[in-house]
């Protein structure tokens, strides 16, 4: 009688460790190998994004120019003041006269030198109009601020502020006259004087440093 009591208490004990390795078994199964060392932490989507972009572009290029801008010449009167009688332009020394004599129309302008067509691009974009001299086919040389551009149209506007007409012209016409006339000069008619850094900051929102490092500013 001992003895089958003895037999039945080791089958008990043998099947309850079954039972227990079992359960074991299943809820490794359920919820998959342990940690090994840390808990996994998911990847951000940024991190994530990072990975799929080329090498080179892990960062987006803050410094940059939109495709087009426009400035509303018309809401500004220290523009249209420059303009009010006719300028006339001398083929030599164009833009340095304007400068010199709308110093009896206007109370601040700058005179920037060794521009770029980026840079002129990036003064419309901040709302400034970059006045230059261009000659236009046939025609003899003219001062004028430029109003728009537009890369998809790959053409510049320039405009009178007194009037509404807009000339245009293509951008390597327009490059190929202004370096010629201006001088890759222009001439800046702004509410208050602009000192070198003002001229700098602005171009840095929209360029690299290496494309105005070279830029003159002379102002009153």
């Amino acid at each position: 009688m001992k003895h089958d009591r003895s037999f039945f208490t080791t089958v008990h004990q043998t099947s309850l460790a079954c039972g227990v390795l079992f359960g074991i078994a299943l809820f490794a199964i359920s919820c998959g190998p342990p940690p090994q060392g840390q808990y996994h932490v998911p990847e951000s989507a940024l991190a994530a994004a990072e990975k799929t972009m080329p090498p080179g572009r892990t960062q987006q290029r803050q410094a940059e120019l939109p495709e087009s801008a426009t400035v509303q010449l018309q809401r500004h009167p220290y523009l249209k003041n420059a303009f009010k009688t006719q300028v006339r332009a001398n083929r030599r020394s164009g833009l340095d006269d304007f400068y010199v004599t709308t110093r009896q129309s206007v109370q601040h302008s700058a005179m920037i030198g060794n521009c770029s067509f980026d840079v002129l691009k990036a003064f419309v974009a901040k709302g400034w109009a970059p006045i230059v001299m261009v000659q236009f086919e046939g025609r003899n040389p003219e001062v004028l601020p430029i109003s728009d551009y537009s890369d998809h149209a790959e053409e510049v506007m320039l405009q009178n502020p007194n009037t509404s007409a807009k000339r245009r012209l293509g951008y390597e016409a327009f490059q190929a006259s202004w370096t010629q006339s201006s001088r890759k000069q222009c001439v800046l008619i702004t509410p208050q004087q602009l000192t070198d850094i003002d001229v700098q900051n602005v171009l840095g929102r929209y360029l690299p440093t290496t494309a105005f490092q070279g830029i003159t500013v002379r102002s009153r």
